[in-house]
Order: structure tokens, then sequence, then C-alpha cells
């Protein structure tokens, strides 16, 4: 979990720094209309270039991100499908930064349409039509993952939702096509691409926060229904924390129904939600129900005040 924790915060760094890179890009010229003969500023297609290289580089990170969240999250469910998933998005990062870094000239940022390109179009086709497999792979993974776990449809269809935002990257990975069709085809890449850089940013940052949802740990471990009962194995953060400063006057019964020493998945976690069990009976979400007894200090003056009055009779 530490691994995936490291690489969500280069993810923050990352986009943070690529929406900067975009700023700038705009501050330089991107989205005015070039008059004929006009003459383009290098600095701001470099600005560009760099900013379609770091956007890739994003998107790269959520997914691998995803990925490793998953596997620790269901560890027990199609753990080879998750670990292919996870190899297929690591290559498509690599293979999409090689295809838009290598171009058809020796200064690829200035190649940013059909004419001076004219292979950049089917370059970002294949890396939208992968882009779009991986995330449908990722969404059928979920849903296979949520259908396992023994819980009520209600609340399985939440904790789906609250898993499957990333579902909405798929028709913005076409829209995002879509807009970068327009400005390679158009007469003036320069105006058009504008469109396209939008759309770009808007998916990465839902991208990114759909990462963020993922992470989301005490909507998903810590469910509680009605009655305020966790349904976890353990107790969370903030509970433990409290108990921890008053353990001189707490007294805490926890009854645990795993047998089995091995600790694998979010077991490893303090808010494990899923039990292992037995290969037929599949997964399961225990009730945990937490007893504490306080005890109250009694005054020494009321005791002998108390004393004096019985000595007076």
């Amino acid at each position: 979990m530490q691994h995936n924790n490291l690489l969500f915060g280069l993810l923050i760094v990352v986009a943070t720094t690529q929406a900067a890179v975009v700023l700038a890009q705009v501050h330089e010229g991107w989205g005015i209309r070039t008059e004929p003969g006009q003459v383009t500023s290098d600095r701001m297609l470099k600005t560009g270039y760099a900013a379609e290289l770091l956007s890739i580089f994003v998107l790269g990170c959520s997914k691998i991100s995803t990925c490793l969240f998953y596997d620790t999250l269901f560890s027990q469910i199609q753990k080879w499908f998750i670990r292919a998933n996870l190899v297929g998005m690591v290559a498509w990062t690599i293979l999409s930064v090689v295809l838009l870094a290598v171009r058809c000239s020796h200064n690829p940022w200035a190649d940013i349409s059909a004419a001076q390109c004219s292979s950049l179009l089917p370059r970002w086709q294949a890396i939208t039509a992968i882009d779009i497999a991986t995330e449908a792979s990722l969404f059928v993974y979920t849903a296979v993952a949520v259908h396992t776990i023994q819980i009520s449809t209600r609340k399985k269809l939440v904790v789906f939702i609250a898993l499957q935002t990333r579902i909405l990257l798929i028709p913005l990975a076409g829209l995002r096509l879509y807009y970068t069709k327009l400005q390679i085809t158009s007469d003036d890449p320069i105006l058009v691409g504008a469109f396209a850089t939008v759309v770009a940013e808007i998916y990465l940052s839902i991208s990114v926060l759909c990462v963020v949802s993922a992470f989301f740990k005490s909507f998903i471990a810590a469910y509680e229904d009605g009655n305020g009962i966790s349904y976890t194995n353990g107790t969370s953060g903030s509970q433990s924390k409290s108990r921890r400063l008053d353990s001189r006057n707490t007294i805490t019964h926890k009854e645990n129904n795993d047998g089995s020493g091995v600790l694998r998945g979010w077991e490893r976690e303090e808010d494990p939600i899923i039990n292992p069990t037995d290969g037929k009976s599949g997964l399961k979400i225990y009730t945990s129900v937490h007893f504490s007894v306080r005890g109250e200090n009694i005054e020494l003056g009321n005791r002998e005040s108390a004393e004096g009055r019985c000595e007076g009779f």
C-alpha cells in the first residue's frame, strides 16, 4: 500500500506541473488565430509538446495507481486479471509517450497537424483505443469483484458506484480524440487546438479525482448501517486513536471470527473489509461489535464525609 501512496503523491505533483505548463502554453499564444505569414512561436510549440507528454504520464499514473489499489482491496479475487491489467497500463504509458515523443521531423514539437506529420492522427487513434480498452477492463474487474462480496444488492451498488467513477473517462477519451482530430486536420491547428486542450484538461482532472475518490477508505472500509454498526473486522483509525488515549480506563472486547493467521490484501490495513473464507462460500463481510466499560473515580473527600456522619450517630 505504501508504493501506491507514493505513486499517488507523484500523480498529484505531475498533474499540477502539467496544468502549470498548459497555462504557460496559453500565455505564449496557444488558442489565438494565426494570420497568414505569421511566425509561430517556437517556445509555445515546445511548451505544448511538453504538456502533451505530461498528460500521458498523468493518465498512466492514474491507471497504475488504480490497479495497485484494486490489487490491495480485492487481493483474493482474480489476482492474475488485475496483475495483467497493471502490466497493460505500464505498457500503454510507455508506448503512448514514445508515439507522441517521436514524430515525423527532427523538431517533433512543430508537428501539430496532418500537413506536417501525416501519421499523427493514427497515433492518437491507437493511443485512445487502448486507453478505452484499459478503462473497460477495470470496469469489468470491479463489477466482478463487487458482485462476489456477500452483502446486500443496495450496498453492492453503493460500493460499485464509489469505485467506478472512472467510467466517465471513456466518453471523455472519445471526446478528446474528436477535438484532437479537428486540430490535426485544421488549417489553423493553433486556434482549433485550444478546444482539444480544454477537453484534455477536463479529462485529466476527472482522472485524478477518480483516484482520490478511490482513496476514500473510510467510505468503503467503515461502511455503517442505520444502527451505527461498522461492516469491518477492526476499528477505524480515529477509534483506535481514541482508545489508545483512554487505554487506562477502557476495557475493549473484540471477537474475531477469522481463524487463519495469514494476512492478505486489506487484512493488512487497520480497516479490512473482506475476510477470507473457504473457496466455496466466497467472500463475506462480518459485523464486529465493540463493548467498552468505563470506571468512575470516587473522590476520597466524599467518602470521608460520609464516614464522619456515621460516627456522629
